[in-house]
């Protein structure tokens, strides 16, 4: 019984550990009538950038227009290895690229 006590209160303690504060290094946004992008970063070194344009404006009907996306997004996961992923999202579908850092 002891054992259980001292593994939930141990667990007690590390729910209670604040996270560190994430301050947004950079915010940018832009959107026009067939296009937009936007990008962030923030201080623990994760952040993201998009952009995506209709490829087909002249396409008279909504439904057959084509958005085609490209991206990244980065952070640093559980164990310290740096994570990013590259996309390209089209007509093919979502295609991501796996980065491996060292």
């Amino acid at each position: 019984m002891l054992v259980f006590l001292g593994v939930v209160a141990l667990l007690a303690l590390t729910e209670a550990v604040p996270a560190p504060q994430v301050q947004i290094l950079k915010s940018e946004n832009e959107v026009g009538p067939n296009s937009y992008s936007y990008a962030f970063e923030l201080s623990d070194g994760s952040g993201a950038s998009q952009s995506g344009s209709i490829k087909n404006p002249q396409e008279a009907d909504p439904e057959k227009r084509i958005l085609g996306v490209t991206g990244e997004f980065r952070y640093t996961a559980d164990n310290g290895q740096p994570v990013q992923v590259t996309y390209i999202a089209d007509e093919n579908g979502y295609q991501p690229t796996y980065i491996r850092s060292a």
